[in-house]
């Protein structure tokens, strides 16, 4: 069993507690204008091209992109963005960060795009994961139907499950996600016996209003989750709209700081939540 990766990110701090090292599935069905991971909405692998690393060893006379392959390519300005992997494969890179999960209570974390997208492949390796004693966790709009909810959960120690543009229609509109179908998913994994952890992307224009804010804090408590990860706005996917010709809908706007969302902050405070800025 194998899915397309790309990229298995090492000795990450904010996704899911401990030091994670994170796996990034390629695939989304969704379009979020703010996604971080631009090279992951394709299911496909792709080239991403890096000008300023170019030296201009191969150049077409079209004036196209150079001929040398991806792995081929001396600086590095040309890169694969892709490749199958297997479960097995996959764990054997994984289980080289054992000894620092058990010393920081870490472990794995699936990512993508939307990893629900290759849910065999999610369920498989996260079973694999649990075998050889690692913690697993998955960063998810938790938006599209689930083939096996009895067993994802017992594969998945946390669900990080976004919480985004509350209203439906606006939702569907701009992402394509439905509110409405993840919370019905939330609702069948904490009843299977899962941990849920909201997470609320602040996005200028899209989920920063308070109406947006308070909508989504009402839902997050009605589905008895008691934590939310406040995220603030960040720019730090711009750099891959560049390198695989992608237009970026929110290049110049401002990057929030801590102090940008401390109302978002206080609000879910008061309903009772425990609060985690930027996640762990």
């Amino acid at each position: 069993m194998s899915a397309t990766v790309t990229n298995v990110q090492r000795f990450s701090l904010h996704d899911g507690g401990g030091i994670r090292t994170v796996v990034f599935l390629k695939g989304c069905p969704f379009r979020c204008p703010w996604c971080c991971n631009p090279e992951n909405l394709s299911s496909e692998p792709e080239v991403s091209f890096k000008e300023r690393l170019c030296i201009h060893c191969s150049p077409r006379p079209d004036g196209g992109l150079c001929a040398t392959p991806p792995e081929e390519c001396p600086t590095g300005a040309k890169e694969l963005l892709g490749r199958r992997r297997t479960v097995a494969d996959l764990m054997a890179e994984a289980a080289r960060d054992r000894a620092f999960f058990e010393e920081s209570g870490g472990g794995v974390t699936v990512s993508g795009g939307e990893c629900l997208l290759h849910q065999g492949f999610l369920r498989a390796f996260l079973e694999a994961c649990h075998a050889e004693g690692l913690g697993t966790a998955v960063e998810t709009t938790l938006a599209l139907p689930l083939e096996d909810v009895a067993g994802l959960v017992s594969a998945c120690d946390t669900f990080l499950v976004d919480f985004k543009i509350a209203d439906r229609a606006r939702s569907l509109e701009v992402t394509g996600i439905d509110p409405d179908l993840r919370d019905a998913n939330v609702r069948a994994v904490v009843a299977a016996g899962g941990h849920v952890v909201a997470r609320m992307p602040i996005i200028p224009g899209f989920t920063d209003d308070e109406a947006c804010v308070a909508a989504n804090v009402t839902r997050i408590v009605g589905l008895g989750i008691s934590r939310a990860d406040v995220l603030p706005f960040h720019q730090l996917g711009q750099g891959k709209y560049d390198s695989t010709g992608r237009e970026y809908a929110m290049r110049d706007v401002p990057q929030l700081s801590e102090k940008d969302v401390e109302a978002v902050v206080a609000r879910c405070e008061a309903a009772g939540l425990e609060v985690v800025v930027h996640g762990e």
